[in-house]
C-alpha cells in the first residue's frame, strides 16, 4: 500500500470537504459582508436542522439584558444547570443557529440549558461590542446562577476567555469552569500554525482582515481582546481547551495551556497531557 505523506488529510476527511456545501475561503473572500453572512448561514442549515431533530432539543429566542439570545433547551433538563454559549466565526460571521451542532449536543449530553447570545459583529460593530454583549448577558446569567458554566468556539472561545478576565477585574461572580474549543487568544500573533498554514477551513490568508475588521485601532495584547495577556492565577475558573493538529490556532491553544500551567491557573489540555488537580476538575460533564 503506498504510504501518505505525513501532512496529507485522510481519505475521508478528503471525501468529507469535497462533498460539503460549505463556501470555500476563496470564494468567500469575493463576497461581500452580507453576502458572506448568507451564504455560510444557508451551508449550515441542514447540519443545524439535523441536530435539533436528533439530539431532542428545543430551541426558542429570548431576551438578556437586552440581548437576543437563543435558548437551547434539553429533552431532560438536570439540576436547573445553565451553559453560557459564545458561538464563532471570526468575530465578522456566525450566529447561535450555525453553532446548533454543537450547542444541541452539549445540552443533551450534560443536561444543561444552553445560552447563545447573538453578540454584535465586525466590521459594522467592531470591538468592544461584542464583548461589552456577552459581558451584559453573562452578568445577568451568573446573578440568577451562579453555577453557570461557560463554553465558545473559536472567537467564541476568545470572548469566553476575555470574559472571564472582564469579571474578575469587576470582582463579579465568574463562571464555575470554562470550555474553550480552538479558541483565537492572541489577534497580534498566531504562532507557529500559521507557518504551517494547513488548516482545511480558516485560511492564513483572511486573517488580517477579519483582524483588521474587528479590532480596528484597539490595541491586540490587551486582555479584552487577546486573553492569553489576561492574569491566571489558582483561582481561575478550571479551563478545558480543545484543538487539533490542523488548527490554524493550534500554537495559540498550545501557548494558552503553557501559560495557564505556569500560572497554576487549572488546564486540561489533553493534546499535551495537562490535567487539573482533582480538586479543580472541569464540571463539564454529565454525571
Amino acid at each position: 500500500m503506498t504510504s501518505r505523506p505525513l501532512a496529507a488529510m485522510s481519505p475521508e476527511a478528503e471525501e468529507f470537504l469535497a462533498a460539503s456545501d460549505f463556501p470555500s475561503t476563496k470564494s468567500l473572500a469575493e463576497m461581500p459582508i452580507a453576502e458572506i453572512r448568507r451564504v455560510t448561514y444557508e451551508a449550515c442549515r441542514f447540519a443545524s436542522e439535523r441536530a435539533v431533530e436528533s439530539h431532542g432539543v428545543t430551541c426558542a429566542d429570548t431576551e438578556i439584558a437586552g440581548i437576543s439570545c437563543m435558548r437551547v433547551t434539553p429533552d431532560v433538563e438536570r439540576d436547573q444547570r445553565q451553559i453560557l454559549y459564545l458561538f464563532g466565526g471570526g468575530f465578522i460571521q456566525g450566529s447561535p443557529f450555525e453553532d446548533l451542532p454543537i450547542t444541541a449536543a452539549l445540552a443533551a449530553k450534560t443536561g444543561a440549558t444552553i445560552i447563545a447570545p447573538q453578540y454584535r459583529l465586525a466590521p459594522e460593530h467592531p470591538f468592544p461590542a461584542a464583548l461589552d454583549d456577552v459581558t451584559a448577558v453573562g452578568q445577568a446569567l451568573l446573578s440568577k446562577y451562579p453555577e453557570t458554566l461557560l463554553a465558545g468556539e473559536s472567537a467564541g472561545g476568545n470572548l469566553a476567555l476575555a470574559l472571564v478576565h472582564r469579571l474578575r477585574g469587576q470582582r463579579h461572580v465568574v463562571p464555575r469552569a470554562i470550555a474553550a474549543l480552538s479558541p483565537t487568544v492572541d489577534l497580534d500573533h498566531l504562532g507557529d500554525s500559521q507557518i504551517a498554514d494547513r488548516d482545511p477551513v480558516l485560511q492564513l490568508s483572511r486573517s488580517g482582515d477579519v483582524r483588521a475588521a474587528y479590532l480596528g485601532n484597539a490595541d491586540a495584547r490587551q486582555p479584552d481582546v487577546s486573553p492569553i495577556y489576561g492574569k491566571f492565577d489558582p483561582s481561575f475558573p478550571p479551563t478545558l481547551v480543545t484543538t487539533g493538529t490542523r488548527d490554524l490556532l493550534l500554537s495559540g491553544c498550545a501557548r494558552l495551556a503553557r501559560v495557564m500551567r505556569e500560572a497554576g491557573a487549572p488546564i486540561d489540555f489533553p493534546l499535551l497531557g495537562f490535567k487539573p488537580s482533582s480538586s479543580r476538575r472541569n464540571r463539564f460533564s454529565a454525571s
